[in-house]
């Protein structure tokens, strides 16, 4: 650990000039750098042993209990632990078995120091607890403790650089399975409950505890001598058994991998993983307990290959995590990105070999740079470490700019180092801070060593300082191009970069490597590629920024749409060009046609996905309604007839899923319908209950006729259970009355009534469909206001997710102006939420914009 020791000596100082009584100054709301520092100093060797009596009915309260034992330096203030519940919640605390006083103080238990004593120390706490993160439904329960939710469930110290044994015990319900971090050792039935008792954890940080309970359906599989065990809910047995030996194969390959890279073993003592419908995000990686969202990994028959690579980035990403985050944890939740960036940097590689048909330059360019720039391109772009005072803020932190700019940078830095130096290093760094925790400065400091740069000033404008580089291409002669960048960072400096300079001259194209390390690059055009026809400038996976192409480029481009045989070429091109229709130079409609014309002829999988990402956001986010009528049955053709005539079932649900999606002709939507109702059947392209639960829901929102009924039909043959409350939920953000989704938002306004948030955001998303932009417009307002309120009560991805389904269907003047007027009316807001807020609505003030000048 590293402590500047005036900090240390300013703690001590205030320690010892309290009162007895008095710890405010330490104990203010969350966990402020100040506390973190002291604890972290005082308290060691912790472990945490958890006892939780889990009732059937899903509103009767948990009895619980914590044995802490610790060590602890000589210190006079009191031990101050977090436990963000009402204060009645605590049943009483015990040491040696004898009742002591405590205090709460903004979300602190406070127990007077001359209870313990320098060395170890023992205290029990019976209480009831507290249901913020334990995700409690009717036939389920988990916790998701990340980044500070730990203390909203039972006392502790809620920070990740004082790592504790975790041991469990649970009294659960005797139809219930359960699992969490530890292995199993003692399991009794009796008075209609199982009573399963857990070995003790490695040493890990309080948000990776984790537990799980409920009806749970089970499989044990073994790969490579290692048993692992899945829990899930999916009531569709051939689904399961479609999926189920990918899903361990792919947590195998994965361990295996990790294993051979980092040359450590995997480092905890199982390793198993559950999957929930309400699961808030892809995946959370809870060292013997890995929690998913179940549909991205139980997939459907007709998924399409970006669904496979997903799921498989997905697995490899929460594997990697066991060596980091898990093994070696950040410090403080400021350099919460370093753990995500090497899950995602990791899992780009891990997946290589299991996809051998696919262009993996190609992949990681699609997974990484078009998702960041949507966050770095924006007024609410920020560094990727970020600055934290406090805890309570640590959700905030998370964003694209961490988990997809963060990897391509780091993919800099492999480059700059070469891929053995590179993986040495994070070798190093692994073995040095194994089961403790560690600062980007740490790893910095032992990459340095072994790289040829200055990785310390290389880290302060990639890492460390905010936006992302502009670069623009200006041709000085037939044989010499200048690269300029536009701006430095905000401390005056120029990013260093390494890319690939493509040169295009008839059918033939020059690949140069060129390092763009200054503020002005010249640029000598090899012989034979004089006076190109057009530049690129971003020809590697690894090239990040706003590459500004110059004028003759972009006329060629745009005039003749020229055949590129690189796919990674090819995507770097479609992605050039929709940042130049954000910055103006290219209209919508040409950019529209320009996409529509190379979709047809585009073979290649991932490219076929970006086209039709990019057709769809330019549809519906920048095209006005009568301009949207006039082209929908042009592009509907286009799309039916691809979805005819492909033949790889990937490409078939690519075309039919994004034509269910933009049809808007009479035509087109009865075309849903028929297939909806089982009249219309397109060859091999199978139908799920998903595919059927979609189209019912892209009916309404079209008004087909007797829409209602419909939507009731869908309803009662759904046989999923989960998946039927999910779209009970969200039924009303579907009907035709405008008074029944008026209804449905203001219950959005309740906190219970928001605890499964992925319904939440798919209801958001129906109400503020572009169909329904103008009846909608009217809930961006309360939206807003509610924001404060959801950052606080929901889950790290959920205020981002909020703006953005509240933003997703309007591209009005009006409605931009009420976003800007919210944010001007309150100068004092806080700063990482009006972040949040300019990063959703980059494309609702451009589309705005774009229709002012149009």
């Amino acid at each position: 650990m590293k402590y500047f020791t005036f900090l240390t000596l300013g703690i001590f100082f205030l320690l010892t000039s309290c009162s007895k009584t008095d710890y405010s100054q330490l104990a203010v709301p969350g966990i402020s750098q100040e506390l973190a520092k002291h604890r972290a100093a005082t308290y060691s060797n912790l472990t945490y042993d958890l006892y939780f009596d889990i009732p059937l009915e899903q509103n009767a309260p948990i009895p619980a209990s914590l044995q802490l034992t610790f060590e602890r330096s000589e210190t006079t203030a009191p031990l101050i632990l977090d436990f963000r519940t009402d204060s009645v919640q605590i049943m009483g605390v015990y040491i040696d078995s004898q009742t002591v006083s405590y205090e709460i103080v903004n979300d602190h238990l406070l127990i007077a120091d001359h209870y313990f004593k320098t060395g170890p120390n023992s205290c029990r706490i019976e209480f009831v607890a507290g249901e913020q993160s334990l995700n409690r439904n009717e036939e389920y329960l988990y916790t998701l403790l990340v980044p500070d939710r730990a203390s909203t469930v039972f006392p502790c110290f809620d920070q990740p650089d004082l790592k504790a044994k975790f041991g469990l015990k649970l009294s659960i319900p005797e139809t219930w399975n359960a699992v969490c971090n530890g292995a199993e050792e003692s399991r009794e039935t009796k008075n209609g409950k199982q009573h399963i008792g857990y070995a003790r954890s490695r040493p890990i940080s309080t948000y990776l505890f984790a537990f799980a309970a409920g009806q749970l359906k089970h499989s044990r599989a073994e790969r490579d001598g290692r048993e692992m065990n899945m829990y899930y809910r999916e009531s569709d047995a051939e689904k399961v058994a479609r999926n189920e030996a990918a899903i361990f194969d792919l947590h195998a390959s994965a361990l295996a991998w990790l294993e051979a890279y980092t040359g450590i073993p995997y480092p905890f003592d199982k390793f198993d993983f559950a999957m929930f419908p309400t699961f808030q995000y892809g995946g959370m990686e809870h060292p013997g307990s890995i929690f998913y969202r179940e549909q991205s990994l139980m997939l459907d028959e007709g998924a399409t290959q970006n669904q496979y690579l997903g799921r498989a980035s997905l697995i490899a990403h929460e594997t990697a995590h066991m060596w980091f985050g898990d093994l070696v944890t950040m410090e403080w939740f400021n350099d919460v990105w370093l753990k995500e960036v090497f899950a995602n940097f990791m899992a780009a590689k891990i997946v290589n070999p299991g996809f051998p048909e696919i262009n993996h330059d190609l992949r990681f360019l699609m997974a990484h740079q078009p998702t960041a720039y949507g966050e770095d391109r924006t007024a609410g772009t920020h560094g990727i470490q970020q600055y934290l005072d406090n805890r309570k803020n640590a959700g905030t932190v998370y964003g694209r700019i961490i988990y997809q700019k963060a990897p391509v940078v780091m993919k800099q830095l492999e480059a700059i180092m070469s891929e053995e130096t590179f993986r040495d290093g994070l070798r190093e760094y692994l073995q040095t801070y194994a089961y403790d925790n560690a600062v980007w400065d740490d790893l910095v400091s032992i990459l340095d060593a072994r790289s040829p740069l200055d990785l310390v000033n290389w880290s302060e404008v990639w890492v460390k300082e905010p936006g992302m580089p502009h670069f623009k291409t200006e041709r000085v002669s037939d044989g010499e191009l200048l690269i300029s960048q536009q701006k430095a960072s905000p401390s005056g400096k120029y990013w260093q970069e390494n890319t690939s300079l493509a040169l295009f001259k008839g059918d033939q194209v020059n690949l140069v490597p060129l390092q763009l390390f200054e503020a002005n690059t010249s640029v000598k055009v090899p012989a034979g590629s004089e006076n190109p026809d057009w530049v690129l400038v971003n020809g590697a996976e690894k090239s990040y920024g706003y590459f500004e192409m110059d004028d003759p480029s972009l006329a060629f481009v745009m005039a003749q749409a020229p055949a590129i045989q690189d796919p990674v070429l090819r995507g770097a091109l479609h992605m050039t060009l929709y940042e130049e229709m954000l910055e103006q130079r290219v209209a919508p409609d040409a950019l529209m046609e320009w996409y529509l014309d190379r979709l047809p002829r585009e073979s290649d999988p991932l490219l076929i996905q970006q086209l039709l990402g990019y057709v769809s956001n330019i549809f519906w986010r920048f095209t006005d309604e009568t301009e949207r009528m006039e082209q929908a049955p042009a592009i509907e053709d286009l799309l039916w007839t691809a979805l005819q005539q492909r033949s790889k079932l990937s490409d078939k649900v690519a075309f039919y899923r994004s034509f269910r999606s933009m049809a808007l002709s009479p035509d087109g939507v009865e075309k849903i319908y028929q297939i909806w109702r089982g009249n219309l059947n397109i060859k091999d392209l199978p139908v799920s209950e998903s595919d059927r639960i979609a189209m019912a829901s892209e009916l309404a929102l079209r008004d087909y006729p007797d829409a209602g009924s419909l939507l009731e039909e869908q309803l009662e043959s759904i046989k999923n259970p989960d998946r039927k409350k999910q779209f009970a939920f969200v039924m009303p953000s579907l009907s035709d009355d405008p008074a029944v989704r008026d209804r449905f938002f203001e219950s959005l306004k309740v906190v219970a009534n928001r605890s499964n948030e992925p319904w939440v955001l798919q209801g958001l998303d129906n109400l503020h469909h572009p169909l329904r932009a103008a009846t909608s417009e009217k809930y961006i307002l309360p939206a807003l206001e509610l924001l404060e309120e959801i950052q606080q009560t929901g889950d790290i991805f959920f205020p981002k997710r909020w703006v953005e389904a509240s933003f997703s269907g309007h591209r009005s003047p009006e409605a931009a102006t009420i976003v800007r007027n919210f944010l001007e009316e309150r100068p004092d807001y806080s700063y990482r939420l009006k972040n949040k807020i300019l990063q959703a609505a980059d494309e609702l003030f451009r589309a705005s914009d774009m229709s002012i000048t149009q």
